[in-house]
């Protein structure tokens, strides 16, 4: 597991993240797999897609660099960052 601060980031998010995957080596790639997994949601009458950073998250977890409580926390504030931005 990667050493994160705490508390973590609610401002820069993205960066963080790609910084955080740049050192890990992780490398965001959309996969058929990916696309397929889109589609399904769509298909069940929802529209998730993941941007690059949440892409990001869910592969830094799933070769255990950080934790889903990490993984969870960060999207929250990913997302609340952007909502921010687009209200200011």
């Amino acid at each position: 597991m990667a050493k994160l601060p705490d508390p973590l980031p609610t401002a820069n998010v993205a960066r963080f993240v790609a910084d955080l995957a740049r050192e890990h080596g992780v490398v965001v790639v959309r996969t058929k797999l990916d696309q397929f997994a889109e589609k399904l949601t769509e298909l069940s009458g929802d529209d998730v897609r993941l941007d690059a950073t949440e892409l990001a998250l869910v592969k830094l977890t799933e070769r255990g660099i950080i934790t889903a409580r990490e993984m969870s926390m960060l999207i929250l504030n990913h997302i609340r960052e952007q909502r921010r931005s687009r209200l200011s």
